[in-house]
């Protein structure tokens, strides 16, 4: 292929991978409208995206382990599967044939976002997963605002088959990038063969806090939309709080991406974990004090978890342990909305309370441990590392 012909693919690949990772972003105003169609209770809806989480991490990893022995319209069935998953949803609402759906629906935009995001990185890595990040911000901003418009005019039946637009552009764009192939994502070799660098505390720590601000994030996030509704709130409401979040939360990665830290990382997380908590007491105070915990929110989820993770891959010279690194954030959205489904179940709306403030403290403890004099221990032997073996097994 030559270089023109790869840069020209990058643009639809960066669209293909940000619709494929489009969910998690409008997850409150969905599971809102969920509930008002079908009647599902708050203490649920950790369950349905928990599912939707683990059908994505389970397509993915199928795509990245066995992506070149798939045909050439696995993608295209992907998106069709998709496309049906989501209409269904809009008109079947027994949690077992819900659970199911979502798990088929993740399933299906797992492989279409591995597909983008490996067709993309191919040419422009750094700057793809970028323009990814923002595309998908810019397009749940959007779509946050219009569900619940599209609810008032025409009921929430309605508004939920309009989530048929994501995978339906991605079929659209599948058949329009003939170029576009399955991703070769298979490795070549056994990478257990290969010698790895010691990894010392200090990475360990930041690597782990890193998974336990996801899973706080992800507890509050999930039952945000719940917890405002119960407090008398109204859907338009929870649209235009996400929306206003994922603006804050676009900014805060350009800002936190180029600016060198002028905070200390265990300040960072004390301040970032208190914005995490922020939603949960705000929803009882009115409109304006949860849109603006909801924005808090999203900087501080954005910024701690930006810091983290990058402080946690820079403390080790190990291309697995990078790995591990980023599989932490496909863990904590499947573990995040886990853990405070079953705290829920257990204690109430308390208990997903208590879950994400020791999800808060444990990964604040960490950081500190992670900056001890003691953490820097660890002895690194340097092993190079092709661009394409990085991008074949860091990336979840």
């Amino acid at each position: 292929m030559s270089q023109s012909s790869a840069e020209r693919l990058v643009f639809p690949a960066i669209a293909l991978a940000s619709l494929g990772v489009l969910q998690p972003g409008i997850d409150p105003v969905f599971l809102t409208l969920l509930s008002s169609a079908h009647d599902i209770p708050t203490p649920q809806h950790g369950w349905i995206v928990t599912a939707t989480q683990s059908g994505m991490a389970f397509g993915s990893v199928a795509t990245w382990r066995w992506g070149s022995h798939f045909p050439r319209v696995a993608p295209m069935l992907a998106a069709s599967a998709a496309a049906l998953a989501a209409l269904a949803t809009a008109h079947w609402g027994a949690l077992p044939i819900l659970l199911a759906l979502r798990c088929i629906y993740g399933m299906a935009m797992g492989v279409i976002y591995t597909q983008g995001m490996s067709d993309a990185a191919r040419s422009r890595p750094h700057g793809s997963y970028g323009a990814v990040f923002l595309l998908q911000l810019l397009l749940a901003t959007a779509i946050a605002l219009a569900l619940p418009l599209i609810a008032d005019g025409f009921g929430a039946r309605a508004a939920l088959a309009m989530l048929i637009f994501a995978p339906i552009s991605a079929l659209l764009i599948l058949l329009m990038s003939k170029q576009t192939q399955p991703p070769a994502l298979c490795v070549t070799r056994n990478v257990d063969r290969l010698p790895h660098a010691a990894t010392g505390a200090r990475a360990w720590c930041a690597a782990i806090a890193t998974l336990l601000f996801i899973c706080a994030t992800m507890m509050v996030w999930t039952f945000s939309g719940g917890l405002a509704v119960a407090a008398g709130l109204s859907e338009d409401v929870v649209g235009r709080a996400v929306a206003a979040g994922s603006l804050a939360g676009a900014i805060t990665a350009l800002l936190v991406m180029r600016e060198q830290p002028v905070v200390p990382p265990p300040l960072t997380g004390l301040l970032s974990g208190l914005g995490l908590l922020s939603p949960i007491v705000a929803a009882q105070g009115g409109t304006l004090p949860f849109i603006a915990s909801i924005v808090l929110l999203n900087i501080s989820s954005t910024a701690v978890i930006v810091r983290s993770s990058g402080m946690a891959s820079a403390a080790s010279r190990d291309g697995i342990f990078r790995r591990f690194v980023a599989c932490a954030h496909a863990l904590g959205m499947i573990l995040g909305p886990l853990a405070g489904s079953l705290a829920m179940l257990m204690a109430g709306a308390g208990g997903m309370i208590g879950a994400a403030v020791l999800a808060v403290l444990g990964a604040c403890i960490l950081l500190v441990l992670a900056h001890a004099p003691w953490s820097e221990i660890g002895s690194f032997r340097r092993r190079e590392e092709s661009l394409d073996e990085y991008l074949t097994i860091v990336q979840p």
